[in-house]
């Protein structure tokens, strides 16, 4: 899926590719504008599939460039254009990854005089040669770094990498540096489907739907696509993507539009597992038209095990565990909605709605089957048990907002606290506002009994404990420091979002701050803690942050502690009440 193959077969098929504005495009276009302020090089970087190939080819036709140079396959294209006030040429590494190490490449006659004719670019403050180099990060560092005299290597070498990571550099005037992976995948995923849905093509398909055939009321890429449009299944898609941001995962453009087109063309049964319309009276013949199901294939069911676990996107989308987790009320509207006349509505609405009737009817034949004999000679059980989980994934993008909390919507996944996250932590802060009391109390309390190994209860102070050993691990019963988590004494405990990620800091005075970033995994982690699940039984890796984030805070208040002055060793001991109220016992120890 490279864009000069996509653009190639769409004109050959006589069709509009999918397209959108990338959200960088306009920062990019206007700094080759004649009127921009300073004529600068840029690095476009990211993972593959981020859009570095397709910006450079609107860079190439916003400075005149000709559309069938830039359809060949060269590496390197160069053009003159008025920039900054005066003509200037503009050279285009469409992929660092392609360049050789021989040329010739335009006037340069190899690799090594054209990067150096960059670096030249770089750091000249009028340069008569700017370049557009699109490089994936490893590949860019790498190349760099591999790159010998000049000394401006050097000096570039470390430029890129403070941009990378986003340190200031008093060299950087001369350089705009967008890295693509930082886009967030959310709004990837908004304007992918902004611009598939609205594609005339679908339009096309309605006129030209046959009565039993492709895109007729039983076709399953017409049904995928009518779910597709519905703005509750788009809002959930779109939380899960919101949560891969928080959870420091990113999907480039390339593999949410693959996401996407398994999640509408998905079918276990056709050559490549995906539909065609030429597959559909096949499908139909054989009664397996309901074997497509948008809601599996998100998720990739569609596709071989191997195969799904290849897929990043996928891989990223299993880590939610949707439809796997559960609760009793859930199961219970599953097994019993049909006939039970509390749970009725419930079925009819999260299951029959929007349902097939083919697989409405085999779903009641395994149901039944089940509930008489509940065993099965079959290697994975009861066929009715693997429905439950398809069945829990269709209900996931079905449960109204309405009912989210009621019929504990996250629940159905891992992170059973992923909605609370979102709403009232993510939400809050990127509205500028404030994370309430009470999410930053259980944070606190989740941090006490990881800092003390002890069931503590506590959520007005953070308790900072070491052990005899030193050791963060274990029961630590030796009472180091209280802080406070409301305002006292430049002392104080809150939420605040740094660049996107919420961000829990403590205060422990005008200047010394310990940030802790939250994303969701240990947002999670700590809830569940605080709700009294061992801190090893979530994840271990959380586990040791936060024991990481402990030791940082001692620290830090160590060097603000003045020295002791009389040499008597006063260590204080921490112990917990019935209601697990903590209470430190002062033992002190004279020298002899």
């Amino acid at each position: 899926m490279y864009d000069e193959h996509i653009q190639r077969s769409a004109k050959r098929l006589g069709v509009r590719p999918i397209a959108f504005e990338h959200p960088v495009e306009t920062q990019i276009l206007e700094l080759l504008r004649p009127g921009t302020e300073r004529a600068r090089c840029i690095i476009l970087t990211g993972t593959a599939g981020d859009g570095k190939s397709r910006l450079c080819g609107h860079a190439w036709a916003a400075l005149g460039g000709d559309e069938q140079v830039w359809g060949t396959d060269e590496v390197y294209y160069e053009t003159s254009a008025q920039i900054a006030g005066r003509v200037r040429i503009v050279g285009i590494i469409r992929d660092l990854t392609k360049l050789s190490k021989d040329g010739p490449f335009g006037t340069y006659p190899d690799k090594h005089s054209l990067l150096t004719a960059v670096n030249e670019g770089m750091f000249d403050e009028d340069p008569e040669r700017i370049f557009i180099v699109a490089a994936n990060d490893g590949q860019l560092m790498e190349t760099w770094r591999k790159l010998t005299a000049p000394a401006e290597s050097a000096r570039a070498y470390v430029l890129l990498e403070n941009l990378l990571v986003e340190e200031p550099d008093p060299a950087s005037d001369g350089v705009a540096f967008f890295n693509l992976s930082a886009v967030p995948c959310a709004t990837l995923l908004d304007l992918s489907l902004d611009a598939l849905l609205s594609h005339e093509g679908w339009q096309a398909a309605y006129k030209e739907a046959t009565e039993t055939g492709f895109f007729s009321t039983h076709c399953p890429i017409r049904r995928n696509y009518e779910t597709l449009r519905q703005p509750l299944f788009q809002s959930r898609l779109r939380a899960l993507f919101e949560l891969l941001d928080h959870s420091g995962l990113h999907t480039p453009i390339r593999r949410v539009l693959l996401l996407l087109a398994n999640a509408l063309l998905g079918h276990p049964g056709v050559k490549d597992r995906l539909m065609t319309p030429s597959d559909i009276d096949g499908l139909q013949a054989s009664n397996t038209l309901h074997l497509s199901d948008i809601h599996d294939n998100v998720f990739g069911q569609n596709l071989m095990p191997a195969r799904r676990e290849s897929l990043e996107i996928m891989e990223f989308l299993s880590r939610f565990g949707i439809g796997h987790e559960t609760t009793n009320r859930i199961d219970n509207i599953l097994l019993f909605g049909a006939e039970d006349e509390i749970l009725r509505s419930y079925f009819t609405m999260l299951v029959e709605e929007g349902t097939p009737a083919r697989k409405l009817a085999e779903l009641r034949t395994t149901r039944a089957s089940y509930l008489e004999c509940p065993e099965s000679d079959l290697d994975g059980g009861h066929p009715f048990l693997a429905s439950l989980v398809a069945q829990r994934r269709a209900m996931f993008f079905r449960i109204p907002e309405e009912l989210a909390e009621d019929l504990r919507l996250w629940d159905l996944s891992v992170f059973s606290r992923a909605g609370e996250y979102l709403v009232h932590v993510v939400q809050p802060l990127a509205q500028g506002g404030r994370v309430n009391r009470r999410i930053i109390s259980r944070l606190v309390n989740g941090l006490n009994r990881v800092f003390t190994g002890m069931l503590v209860s506590t959520e007005r102070e953070l308790l900072l404990a070491t052990n005899l050993s030193y050791s963060g691990s274990g029961v630590s019963q030796l009472l180091e420091e209280r802080i406070s988590v409301a305002p006292k004494r430049q002392e104080r405990v809150e939420l605040s979002l740094e660049g996107r990620m919420p961000s829990l800091i403590v205060h422990l005075d005008d200047t010394t701050r310990c940030r802790l970033s939250l994303n969701l995994v240990r947002y999670e982690f700590l809830m569940r803690v605080a709700s009294g699940a061992l801190p090893g039984s979530f994840s271990r890796e959380c586990h040791e942050d936060i024991l990481a984030f402990k030791s940082s805070i001692l620290v830090a208040l160590g060097s603000l502690r003045p020295p002791d002055e009389h040499g008597d060793l006063i260590f204080k001991l921490l112990t917990l009440n019935a209601a697990g109220e903590p209470a430190d016992e002062v033992i002190e120890v004279a020298h002899a």
